[in-house]
């Protein structure tokens, strides 16, 4: 009698594909779930960066430079350069550290020399300066010159380049020097002895007020004294420095006539030899026609009175015969 296995079979295959149906509908709803929960969490995070975008705009609208645009131009420097600032921050506090005296001198062709050194004056009052020397000549009728002046002005050393620009604007400029002087290692040197002296005196003072005797009180009185003097002379040498490092002196020429203004120069070669030897050629002639002219007057009134006074000791001579002829007498036989 055959057992019935078929229908068994079939329940079993059953079973099995509505298992496997069951499972990938539980996978599928997994999935699903996820990817809900993606986009939940998306929505979040666009959420949190919306805020700190608003602000990166805002700042970029407003021109904050300080945050991301600082950043970017330092990315965008070479790699040296931010050591190159700082090296350039040390030279500029280094180079206004030094003691630097600066003193300058224009030359300018004006129309009017007097109204021009008015000006000159009232340029140097304006930037706190003074003057210091003043030459004027306003004579055009006089040769070389054509109205020729000379005015030295000192002005604060921070307003030497501003004075030099306002004393361009008077006229027609020649030239234009400036020139500055370190003098940084002096004024410590000067300032060093300053504080050393000053020490030195002060030790002095100090044992003049121990001494009891008469004798070393003289001889305190006497070295206190030099060392003062020594003192007093160092303490004018570095307010010196300072007066030049704090003004600085502007020598100003003016003239009517461009060629008064005109530096001589390095003359050399054939041509200029020429020159010279024939300006020392009319100038020995000149010397030497003065001189002549000079004495002139002088000779004139000794001939005057010499050549009669010999016309009248020449006819006051005795005169005395001519000898004639001595007759030749025979020698004796």
């Amino acid at each position: 009698m055959r057992t019935p296995v078929r229908p068994v079979h079939r329940l079993a295959t059953a079973a099995g594909l509505a298992l496997a149906v069951g499972v990938t509908a539980l996978g599928g709803c997994g999935i699903g779930g996820g990817s809900d929960s993606a986009s939940d969490s998306a929505p979040d995070a666009a959420s949190d960066s919306a805020p700190e975008a608003a602000a990166s705009q805002s700042r970029a609208e407003a021109g904050d430079t300080s945050g991301g645009a600082v950043a970017e131009e330092a990315e965008k420097l070479p790699a040296g350069a931010a050591a190159e600032g700082t090296d350039a921050s040390a030279v500029a506090s280094a180079v206004a550290d030094r003691k630097l005296a600066r003193r300058a001198d224009i030359s300018l062709t004006v129309t009017d020399v007097d109204a021009a050194a008015t000006r000159v004056r009232a340029i140097a009052a304006t930037a706190d300066g003074i003057v210091l020397a003043e030459a004027i000549s306003s004579e055009p009728d006089l040769p070389g010159t054509g109205g020729f002046s000379t005015i030295t002005i000192s002005v604060p050393t921070a307003a030497l380049d501003t004075t030099l620009d306002r004393l361009s604007e008077l006229g027609e400029v020649h030239s234009r020097n400036t020139s500055t002087e370190d003098v940084t290692a002096q004024y410590v040197d000067t300032e060093s002895r300053v504080k050393t002296m000053q020490a030195s005196v002060d030790r002095v003072r100090a044992l003049m007020t121990r001494a009891t005797k008469l004798g070393d009180v003289v001889t305190l009185e006497a070295e206190l004294s030099r060392r003062q003097a020594d003192l007093e002379a160092l303490q004018t040498q570095l307010a010196a420095l300072d007066d030049a490092v704090a003004l600085s002196p502007v020598e100003v020429r003016l003239s009517t006539d461009a060629d008064v203004l005109e530096e001589p120069g390095d003359d050399t070669g054939f041509l200029a030899g020429l020159s010279a030897g024939w300006t020392a050629f009319t100038t020995s002639v000149g010397v030497l026609l003065t001189g002549l002219g000079a004495v002139l007057p002088f000779a004139v009134a000794l001939a005057l009175v010499l050549v009669p006074l010999g016309i009248w000791v020449r006819r006051r001579a005795p005169r005395t015969p001519p000898a004639g002829p001595t007759a030749l007498q025979p020698p004796p036989a």
